[in-house]
C-alpha cells in the first residue's frame, strides 16, 4: 500500500507540475486584461475609437481584434454610450494596410460592420503586379484582411511579396531598401494565409531572419538591436500561424517572447497594464491581447473562451495619445510574472517532502 500511495503522491505532483508548465508556456489572460483594460480606461475615446490622434481606426481594429482573442464582442468595450463596435462599424479609410486591419476586424466581430464595401476597396487597389499597397507592410496586412474575409488572394500577390524577400530573409516595410522584423513577421503570415506551406522556402528563409534579430530573451526590429514589445508581439504570431511552437527551438524562443513581453507591461500607476514604449505605449499594446492570448492574424472569429474584462478603476479617464507609424520599444517594465513557476517548485518540494517522511515513518 505504501508503493501505491507513493507513487500516487509522485503522480499528483507530476501532474500538477505539467499544469504549471502548460500555464505558464502558453495563454497568459491576466496580462491580456491588464492590456485591455488601460486600452479602455485610459484611451477610448467617449465616441468609442480607441487612441486620439495618429491612425485610430487602425488601433481601434487592432484591440478589437484582441477582443476577439479573448472571446469578448467588441460592443462590450466602451467607456461613454459609444462602444469599439459602434466606431469601427461606420469607420472610413481610403489607405490599404487600415483597411486591412478593419477587415481583419470586421471579419472576428460580428458587430463590427460590414466587409463588402471595404473588400471592394482593397479590391480596386490592387495593381497589375499584384501589389494592393504602397509598401510590403500594408500589403501583408491587405492579403491578412482578404483571407479573414474568407476572400481568395491570387498568385501574383504572393509572388510580388516573394520576390521581395531580400538575401537575408527579411522583407522590409520600404521595400528593398532594408528589412525588418515587424514587416517580415506581418509577411510570414500573410504568405501563410494565402496557402504557402509553412515548409515553403520563404516561409523557412523568413523564420531564419526571425532567428537573427532573437536575442536578450525576447525579438527586436533589426539583427543587434534590443528586443522590444512590437517585435515580440508580431514574431509571436508569426510562429503561431506556422505552428512553429511545435519545434522544441521555436517554442524556446515563443516563450522568452512572451515572457519578455510580459517583463514589458507596466505594473501600477496610471499607465498599469501598457506595454512601455518610450514613443508610443499605444501602438505597443493594441497587439499585445492577441499576443498574449496566442491568437495570430491567420485566425479570425470570437474564441470560445472568454477572458472577462477587467472594470475600469475609479480614477481612469482616456487621455490624447498621439500615434505612430513606427515604434521601437526600451527593454524596460516590470518583472516576468514568476509566481507560476515558484508555484511549481513548492509543490515539487512537498511532494519530495511527504514522499521522504512516509519511507522515515515506523511501521505500525
Amino acid at each position: 500500500m505504501k508503493r501505491l500511495t507513493s507513487a500516487t503522491l509522485t503522480a499528483i505532483v507530476v501532474l500538477v507540475l505539467a499544469s504549471i508548465t502548460a500555464s505558464a508556456q502558453n495563454r497568459l489572460p491576466s496580462n491580456a486584461q491588464r492590456a485591455l483594460q488601460w486600452l479602455q480606461c485610459t484611451q477610448q475615446q467617449l465616441n468609442g475609437q480607441i487612441g486620439s490622434g495618429g491612425n485610430p481606426i487602425a488601433r481601434s481594429a487592432e484591440v478589437a481584434f484582441g477582443l476577439a482573442a479573448a472571446g469578448q464582442d467588441a460592443a462590450a468595450m466602451k467607456t461613454g454610450g459609444v462602444s469599439l463596435a459602434e466606431y469601427l462599424k461606420t469607420a472610413v479609410s481610403t489607405d490599404v494596410g487600415t483597411n486591412g486591419e478593419l477587415l481583419i476586424a470586421r471579419a472576428s466581430q460580428p458587430d463590427a460592420g460590414p466587409t463588402a464595401s471595404v473588400i471592394a476597396q482593397l479590391d480596386a487597389a490592387k495593381g497589375s503586379n499584384g501589389e494592393y499597397g504602397g509598401d510590403l507592410y500594408s500589403d501583408a496586412l491587405a492579403i491578412l484582411g482578404l483571407r479573414a474575409a474568407n476572400q481568395a488572394v491570387g498568385q501574383d500577390a504572393v509572388t510580388f511579396l516573394k520576390d521581395h524577400q531580400q538575401s537575408d530573409g527579411g522583407w522590409g516595410f520600404g521595400g528593398d531598401q532594408y528589412t525588418d522584423s515587424n514587416t517580415t513577421a506581418l509577411v510570414i503570415q500573410a504568405l501563410l494565409s494565402a496557402g504557402l506551406p509553412s515548409d515553403d522556402a520563404a516561409i523557412a528563409h523568413g523564420f531564419a531572419y526571425l532567428q537573427s534579430v532573437f536575442g536578450q530573451g525576447g525579438f527586436a526590429d533589426t539583427p543587434g538591436a534590443a528586443p522590444d514589445g512590437n517585435s515580440d508581439e508580431l514574431a509571436i504570431q508569426a510562429i503561431l500561424a506556422a505552428n512553429q511552437q511545435a519545434d522544441q527551438t521555436w517554442r524556446s524562443k515563443l516563450d522568452q517572447a512572451l515572457a519578455q513581453l510580459a517583463g514589458l507591461q507596466v505594473a501600477s500607476g496610471a499607465d498599469a497594464g501598457a506595454i512601455s514604449n518610450p514613443y508610443s505605449k499605444l501602438f505597443a499594446t493594441t497587439f499585445a491581447p492577441a499576443a498574449f492570448l496566442l491568437r495570430p492574424l491567420t485566425i479570425g472569429g470570437i474564441a470560445e473562451t472568454a477572458v472577462p474584462l477587467l472594470a475600469c478603476p475609479a480614477s481612469s479617464t482616456a487621455t490624447p495619445t498621439p500615434g505612430v507609424t513606427t515604434a521601437r520599444l526600451a527593454q524596460t517594465g516590470a518583472a516576468a510574472d514568476v509566481r507560476l513557476p515558484i508555484a511549481g517548485l513548492v509543490m515539487l518540494l512537498l511532494g519530495a517532502g511527504i514522499l521522504r517522511s512516509r519511507r522515515r515513518a515506523p511501521r505500525r
